[in-house]
């Protein structure tokens, strides 16, 4: 079951003003779920307390170890950097310094699909413009041929074949640097529009 978060001051309260540890900084994509967190060597004969800076941040499960040593995280969407806390009442009563880490929600990388308008058995392109850390690595597919690609600078264009006709081209992936893949709803389509070349009579003389 998700835990309520609890509050800080409670927690400092009960830690009577205990001091602080800082830790490291973790990075984490938005909408993460079940991310494991521990205390470095736990003592089994204590318990842990773990709470969250802003109840934006997600919401915490402490059922995965008897003494709350490990929970696991489901980070909500909203981007942001918070704080993960953590405090240790020894079996006798004795109530530890609080430690800390840094955690920053990265927001999933977006990209904007513009097809292009050409001849038709003629080559073309699209254009994509992305948010997020680059590089990026994208799929996309026109409904025969699947393809990859990885663009270090936004924006990027690709070269297509030539189609006969009006083809659909459609993002089927997306991740950056961080790891963070796009939510799959968001993914856009665009089109590559083809003209019929000209049929030009022969010349004659008049």
């Amino acid at each position: 079951m998700k835990s309520i978060f609890i509050s800080l001051g409670l927690l400092f309260s009960a830690a009577m003003m205990a001091q602080t540890t800082s830790t490291a900084t973790d990075t984490v994509c938005a909408g993460s779920q079940d991310v494991v967190y521990g205390i470095l060597n736990p003592d089994a004969s204590s318990t842990y307390t773990w709470s969250l800076s802003d109840p934006a941040a997600g919401t915490i499960d402490n059922s995965i170890a008897p003494n709350d040593s490990i929970i696991q995280v489901d980070w909500s969407s909203t981007p942001g950097t918070y704080t993960l806390y953590a405090i240790e009442t020894t079996g006798g009563g004795c109530i530890g310094d609080s430690v800390m880490l840094d955690i920053v929600i990265s927001p999933l990388p977006t990209v904007v699909a513009v097809g292009d308008s050409v001849c038709s058995n003629t080559a073309s392109q699209m254009t994509l413009t992305f948010t997020g850390q680059a590089p990026w690595i994208i799929d996309y597919t026109d409904g025969t041929n699947n393809y990859t690609d990885t663009a270090t600078t936004s924006p990027h264009t690709v070269s297509l074949p030539p189609y006969a006709t009006t083809t659909n081209i459609t993002v089927t992936g997306l991740t950056d640097a961080q790891g963070c893949a796009a939510d799959p709803a968001g993914l856009p389509s665009t089109v590559i529009y083809t003209f019929g070349k000209p049929t030009t009579g022969a010349i004659f003389h008049y």
